[in-house]
């Protein structure tokens, strides 16, 4: 999970928003500005956790999901050149 973490980081092909998201909520806990304040004693705390929390299961689920790629290409199955170009086997007509 952690390479993948890192490959989903540094793909170009993932939008930037989504790449974003822990370090927002993060933002959002380190903030003095908040939507409850955190003078408030529980409350203020819990809506910091939960932004977190919810932060955390969408990357924990954006990295399960993502499929890294190998030379800019998909990984599909099919067998590949060292181009990168997928090698399809030709059918042969019998006369």
């Amino acid at each position: 999970m952690g390479t993948r973490f890192f490959q989903y980081v540094r793909d170009p092909g993932v939008g930037t928003w989504r790449k974003l998201a822990g370090l927002l909520a993060v933002l959002y806990f380190v903030s003095p500005v908040d939507a409850i304040p955190d003078f408030i004693p529980v409350l203020g705390w819990l809506d910091d956790l939960g932004v977190l929390s919810a932060a955390a299961l969408f990357m924990v689920r954006e990295v399960q999901r993502y499929r890294p790629t190998a030379m800019g290409t998909p990984l599909d199955g099919l067998p590949r050149d060292e181009a990168g170009q997928p090698r399809v086997p030709t059918l042969r007509r019998h006369r």
